[in-house]
C-alpha cells in the first residue's frame, strides 16, 4: 500500500496546507479518503491522476473533508480522457446518502452523467470487503455519524484513520497494533477543544494502541508553532511524523 497526503490542514488559509483527503493506492484499488476543496489540484500537483479513482472513503460530511465531491463528478462528466463507463464507490457515515440528494437537488444535471455510476453504502461500524482490502469501520466522538476507517492488506499490511475526533474507547480498540496510524492533532495542549485532539492524547493514544508509527494531520493555524512532536514524545516513543501536503507513505 502506498498513501500519499493531500492535504494536512483545515479550511482556514495557511501556506501548503491544504485541506484534509489522503489517496491510498493498493494492488486493486485507488482510494480517496476524504476530500475538502482543493482535492483535485493537490492530485495533479504530486502526479496522481485523479481518474484512477474508484473508492471514496467519507469520515464525516463537514465541508473540510467533503467540498471536492462536486467538482470531482463535474470533472468526471467533462474530461473527454475519462474512460466509460466510470464506477464509483462511495463509503460514508449514516445520513450521507441524504446529504447526497440535497448536492445533486441543487447541481443535478451538471454533475450526473449516464456514463458514471455511483454505489453509496452508509457505515457505521462493521467491515467492508473490497477485493484486496479490507475496511474495518468504527464510530468515533466528532460529529453524530462520524467513523473512522482501518485499511487491511492481503498481507498483511495496515493503515488507520481516525478522521476528525476526539479520546474514545472505541478508537483505541479499532487501532491497535496497526503499522500506520494517522490521527487528526487539531490543537495544542492548552487550546483543546471538544471534539478534536491535542499532541499530548495523541501520544496516549499511540501509546495504548501500540501502533508502529504515528502520523499527524489535520492543523489548526495555532498548533503550527508548537512543539507537536515533544509533546507526543512524554507518551509515546515510536516513530513520530508530522504529515504535510505531498508526504507519501509506503508499507
Amino acid at each position: 500500500m502506498k498513501l500519499t497526503v493531500l492535504g494536512s490542514g483545515v479550511l482556514i488559509p495557511v501556506p501548503k496546507r491544504g485541506n484534509s483527503g489522503y489517496f491510498l493506492q493498493t494492488e486493486d484499488h485507488s482510494i480517496l479518503i476524504d476530500g475538502g476543496s482543493g482535492t483535485l489540484r493537490r492530485m495533479v500537483d504530486f502526479g496522481i491522476d485523479y481518474k484512477t479513482i474508484d473508492t471514496i472513503c467519507y469520515s464525516h460530511m463537514h465541508p473540510d473533508h467533503t467540498l471536492d465531491l462536486v467538482p470531482l463528478l463535474f470533472a468526471y462528466r467533462h474530461d473527454p480522457e475519462l474512460v466509460k463507463p466510470k464506477f464509483l464507490k462511495i463509503v460514508a457515515p449514516i445520513g450521507f446518502q441524504d446529504y447526497f440528494n440535497r448536492l445533486i437537488e441543487i447541481y443535478g444535471g451538471s454533475v450526473l452523467c449516464d456514463w458514471v455510476d455511483i454505489e453509496i453504502q452508509e457505515v457505521s461500524r462493521g467491515e467492508v470487503i473490497l477485493e484486496d482490502l479490507l475496511l474495518i469501520c468504527g464510530h468515533t466522538e466528532h460529529t453524530a455519524h462520524s467513523v473512522t476507517y482501518r485499511f487491511e492488506s492481503g498481507r498483511g499490511e495496515s493503515v488507520f484513520y481516525s478522521g476528525d475526533s476526539d479520546v474514545n474507547d472505541e478508537l483505541i480498540a479499532s487501532a491497535k497494533g496497526v503499522d500506520v496510524m494517522i490521527l487528526e492533532c487539531s490543537f495544542p495542549d492548552n487550546l483543546k477543544r471538544k471534539g478534536h485532539l491535542t499532541p499530548s492524547e495523541c501520544g496516549l493514544i499511540a501509546e495504548e494502541t501500540g501502533c508502529k508509527r504515528l502520523v499527524l494531520t489535520h492543523f489548526y493555524p495555532e498548533i503550527l508553532d508548537t512543539d507537536i512532536i515533544s509533546a507526543v514524545a512524554k507518551y509515546y516513543r515510536g516513530e513520530v511524523d508530522l504529515a504535510y501536503d505531498g508526504m507519501e507513505i509506503e508499507l
